[in-house]
């Protein structure tokens, strides 16, 4: 298997996150360093109720716990900022 993984920007959490390239498909590692529960299973439990809200947010593609970290969903490198930037109109959809 043919895998890359590099280092993204975080949030202000201890978390830290890193994009994992394999086969051609890309998704999200988050890494607590601390405080695994608070960072990681609560951080799962919001997007679940963000995503069952029809809002959206990464859904949890696997866990890996017991070394302090979970694969994500990646939705690229564009950031939020970057998007709604370039839009004219701010408010519409």
């Amino acid at each position: 298997m043919n895998y890359k993984l590099k280092k993204i920007s975080g949030d202000a959490s201890f978390r830290e996150f890193y994009r994992l390239k394999k086969n051609n498909k890309s998704s999200v590692i988050a890494y607590a360093k601390r405080e695994k529960y608070k960072n990681l299973i609560i951080y799962i439990i919001v997007n679940n109720l963000l995503n069952d809200n029809k809002i959206l947010a990464p859904k949890l593609i696997k866990n890996y716990y017991k070394e302090s970290m979970i694969e994500i969903t990646d939705f690229g490198d564009k950031s939020f900022f970057q998007f709604i930037k370039k839009k004219k109109n701010k408010l519409a959809n």
